[in-house]
């Protein structure tokens, strides 16, 4: 389903699926499509077809199937921020006076914030940002203190990423792998 978005900086067109039951009807087959995909989003559906054992057509109307279902939430690239000029990776804690609402809007528009999480503690949210040097961070930074209803920040800058990990579905049982 494509949606129309007004973010507050324009109207944007995303693809949006709809949310997932909350325990989605995955068969061996299912995953064993999502696992093909998981290692090279770009197969063809005649060789994950090949390699599930399904016609082609088959393997597409499962997968319209789980984006309906919203077990798959989208398709994305995997861009190295280095070559986006957006090297330094940092952690900026938000401590805010409401959460919600207009203030997680305000950091979605935010392009420097990849992630905005809505956690339990002293803080309000974790967001995880890139920039390409320190002045462009205390510039953010800057610019997050002065949203209405921010507190405080606490920022760690990442010195070394060691791995990210994407969510990926477990080997199916018994061991072997379905790609």
């Amino acid at each position: 389903m494509i949606i129309k978005q007004d973010d507050g900086i324009g109207e944007r067109t995303r693809m949006k699926f709809a949310p997932m039951r909350p325990t989605a009807d995955l068969d061996e087959t299912d995953s064993a499509i999502l696992r093909v995909l998981q290692a090279d989003a770009r197969t063809t559906l005649a060789v994950v077809g090949r390699t599930v054992g399904l016609a082609p057509s088959s393997v597409h109307e499962r997968l319209r199937r789980l984006q309906r279902d919203g077990v798959i939430r989208g398709w994305a690239l995997d861009l190295d921020p280095r070559a986006l000029n957006r090297s330094l990776t940092a952690f900026v804690g938000v401590e805010a006076d409401v959460t919600g609402g207009p203030l997680v809007e305000t950091l979605r528009a935010l392009p420097a914030v990849d992630e905005c999480h809505d956690i339990a503690g002293e803080l309000s949210y974790l967001l995880k940002v890139r920039a390409a040097d320190t002045e462009e961070l205390v510039r953010l930074v800057d610019q997050l203190r002065a949203l209405p209803g921010v507190r405080r920040t606490l920022t760690t800058v990442v010195l070394r990423t060691e791995f990210e990990r994407r969510l990926l579905l477990a080997p199916p049982s018994g061991g072997r792998s379905a790609a």
